[in-house]
């Protein structure tokens, strides 16, 4: 017989256990309680909200909704629903999503982005059932830091230095007190090539400051820019975060459109796996758009494995949204 599972709006008191169900459901995924509490801090706009499924006051299940900085669109949400394997096809996870649309209602909603991984058979079917269409998919692929030979590289961010680029971390640059404007203005060139769901929209630079700089992740010493020497300007970042787990992060690595082709992404992201290496981290991590082949050929030449394909998928709800809905109220 199928549980009867209780379906409440979430509570504080329900971090430690949301973390168990995200643990249980992606055992190969760092979470914690810190971790989640970070990414629930979001800024103004943003709508947002939890469900959690108890069976026999026991939660073994979560349903999420949100909005996304850098892809905001007053009518645009992301929804996840996850369920502990062992409380799966038991009506829990459908109850969860009933929920969740039934608080999204007030909200007027254009359209749900969701994702899954594809070696999950039943959360694609499950999404296909529900009317989802994929958008996206991109590979996480990992690297095993401790056994990267680096003598095939010899000489390769040497060559960019002597070109006349300086190669950085953040924590050398602290004492200028234009660092943060440097990078943020790199990054605001850089993150127009990524690929990405939805459209992108404005991230202000308190916002941003408070994203990298704020976050218990942030790790100055891994994170890594270009410099022309000449001009001074950042012309290229890659980045390293800490995680909750034994592996580091990356996470944009770009460069400035007229600095391409010379070498600056493959050269900061040597001297990532070098930092890495000495940090004593087991794995960088990092994520590709399928299509990605620039980033991709990089990450293939230096040894990252493949893992199987995350796919973002969006349901219509509305094709146009009125006038009046467009902004929070």
């Amino acid at each position: 017989m199928e549980p009867n599972p209780v379906v409440r709006p979430f509570a504080d008191r329900d971090y430690p256990a949301v973390v168990e169900v995200l643990k249980a459901a992606w055992p190969d995924e760092a979470h914690s309680e810190a971790g989640l509490r970070e990414h629930d801090d979001h800024a103004p706009q943003i709508r947002w909200g939890r469900f959690v499924a108890e069976v026999e006051g026991q939660v073994v299940g979560v349903g999420d909704y949100t909005q996304f900085e850098g892809m905001y669109h007053p009518q645009k949400f992301g929804v996840w629903v996850t369920v502990k394997p062992t409380f799966r096809s038991q009506g829990i996870g459908k109850a969860l999503y009933r929920q969740v649309l039934s608080a999204l209602e007030p909200h007027h909603p254009i359209s749900i982005l969701s994702s899954t991984r594809e070696d999950q058979p039943h959360a694609l079917a499950w999404l296909g059932k529900l009317g989802f269409v994929e958008k996206m998919r991109y590979w996480e692929s990992r690297l095993d830091v401790q056994r990267f030979d680096f003598a095939p590289w010899a000489g390769r961010m040497e060559a960019v230095e002597a070109a006349g680029f300086a190669l950085k971390s953040l924590q050398e640059l602290e004492a200028d007190k234009e660092h943060r404007q440097k990078l943020y203005d790199l990054w605001l060139e850089a993150r127009l090539d990524v690929p990405r769901p939805e459209e992108i929209s404005e991230v202000s630079f308190e916002d941003y400051c408070k994203w990298v700089f704020e976050s218990r992740y942030y790790l100055p010493e891994g994170h890594f820019v270009a410099i022309d020497k000449t001009t001074g300007q950042y012309v290229a970042l890659s980045t390293l975060w800490k995680t909750d787990g034994d592996y580091l992060q990356t996470g944009l690595t770009g460069t400035r459109r007229a600095y391409r082709r010379k070498g600056l992404a493959l050269a900061l992201k040597l001297k990532g796996i070098r930092f890495a290496k000495a940090y004593g981290a087991k794995e960088i991590r990092t994520g590709n758009e399928t299509g990605n082949r620039a980033m991709l050929s990089i990450n293939e030449a230096l040894g990252f494995v493949k893992q199987p394909a995350w796919i973002d998928y969006v349901l219509t709800l509305q094709e146009t949204s009125s006038p009046a809905e467009q902004e929070p109220s």
